[in-house]
């Protein structure tokens, strides 16, 4: 496949709805970290059990396995932009049930207000697979890269302009904790305008690719699309999907409850905004990089070295969790995470038509936010009985599983795979 979709540049119309992707990832990931930082501190001060911190990103996790069942479904039937108009409304909606838990001190508000969010946040973040349809398989790692790296402006900008609005409120006399809420609505109206300015659906521009990038082969058809059985028989599917499950375990078992620890220390809900941001800077802000890499070294390579660069990033995060000196370990976290997820998504794509991709990718993303369930739900509690360094290095451990797999598979050549 050399010389040909390799070596020449995306179609400027490819690169205006890449561009229209990653604005919208990056007004999309302004508002998913709130759950993280004011939602869990706001989980443990209305439930009265600092061990209930966690559930908030859990629930909203559970949640969104729920609705991606539909999402995949939807966008291999209907598109891939359906599903991200979607996404948002609920986002949106969520977020304003949370605002007014806080202002009423309602916990039950508070727990509905997390599950709506939930539902919009799984199809939400699918602008990533969008981009894996608009690109050939030479370039498609680089494609889904930019698109996420673009999360890491969303995840810098929306805690700054959260603690702005809690600034806000404290000079107005309202509850600071609800305030940050009120900033969902507005990104999701920009990425909103964003997606649906894209005249061709992602999903269709898959099905005739060599049309954009004239050289390049289209893409295989099944006939009929397989089932989600079928495809989760793939061996590089259940390599790929394993990997990303147990490093989203670790990563966000870990950061679940670090906003909590954090707060016990006595750093105020702007302090933690800004660590919470540099986590989500290194889950996002070296994906384009890691795109290109991904496709000139592999997928697999890219994976496994997510794997151990998730794992120092826990242990370190979890030991150092009283001080400062987490932020580079908070940070090493996310960009273990972001290496495995650029290329997961990508191998995923590669072993998949246009008609399954959306599929595979929900469901993987269903599998990934059940395990961060479990793993964020069980780390709260772990917290509260044996401290946050036997956080770290549980999760720590359940995440050398994930290499197991990966080193099984082969990939001979990028983006093909062996049995």
């Amino acid at each position: 496949m050399s010389g040909t979709a390799a070596e020449q540049r995306a179609p400027r119309q490819i690169s205006q709805w890449t561009l229209r992707l990653a604005c919208g990832q990056a007004a999309t990931s302004a508002a998913i970290p709130l759950n993280a930082s004011v939602g869990a501190v706001a989980t443990a001060e209305l439930s009265h059990h600092a061990s209930m911190a966690g559930t908030s990103v859990g629930i909203a996790m559970l949640a969104s396995v729920s609705s991606l069942f539909v999402a995949g479904r939807v966008s291999d039937r209907h598109g891939r932009l359906p599903v991200l108009t979607a996404g948002l409304a609920l986002l949106t909606l969520g977020a304003v049930i949370c605002a007014f838990a806080i202002f009423s001190s309602s916990y039950p508000l508070l727990v509905l207000g997390t599950i709506v969010f939930g539902c919009g946040q799984g199809p939400s973040m699918m602008h990533r697979a969008a981009a894996a349809d608009l690109y050939p398989i030479e370039q498609r790692a680089h494609g889904v890269g930019l698109v996420v790296s673009a999360g890491a402006i969303g995840s810098i900008i929306g805690p700054l302009l959260g603690s702005g609005l809690v600034l806000i409120a404290a000079a107005l006399s309202i509850k600071e904790a609800a305030a940050p809420w009120f900033l969902v609505p507005l990104t999701a109206i920009v990425a909103l305008i964003l997606v649906r300015g894209i005249a061709v659906d992602p999903r269709d521009v898959a099905r005739n690719l060599n049309q954009y990038f004239p050289g390049s082969p289209p893409e295989p058809e099944h006939g009929e699309p397989r089932s989600r059985r079928e495809l989760l028989a793939l061996k590089p599917a259940r390599a790929a999907i394993t990997a990303a499950a147990l490093i989203q375990a670790a990563m966000v078992g870990v950061m679940g409850v670090t906003a909590v620890v954090l707060h016990r220390n006595g750093m105020s809900t702007a302090v933690v905004g800004l660590f919470i941001s540099a986590h989500f800077l290194g889950m996002f802000g070296l994906a384009a990089p890691l795109g290109k890499l991904t496709d000139r070294l592999g997928r697999r390579r890219m994976i496994l070295a997510g794997v151990v660069v998730t794992g120092i990033g826990a242990i370190g995060t979890s030991l150092l969790g009283s001080s400062i000196v987490i932020l580079p370990f908070f940070f090493l976290l996310g960009l273990g995470w972001c290496a495995s997820w650029v290329a997961g998504t990508t191998m995923l794509a590669d072993i998949t038509t246009p008609q399954e991709r959306g599929r595979l990718t929900a469901t993987n993303d269903q599998i990934v936010a059940l395990c961060g369930a479990t793993a964020v739900i069980s780390a709260g509690f772990v917290l509260d009985r044996f401290g946050f360094p036997a956080v770290g290095l549980t999760l720590t451990a359940l995440l050398v599983l994930g290499i197991i797999p990966m080193l099984r598979l082969k990939e001979p050549q990028i983006g093909v795979y062996a049995d």
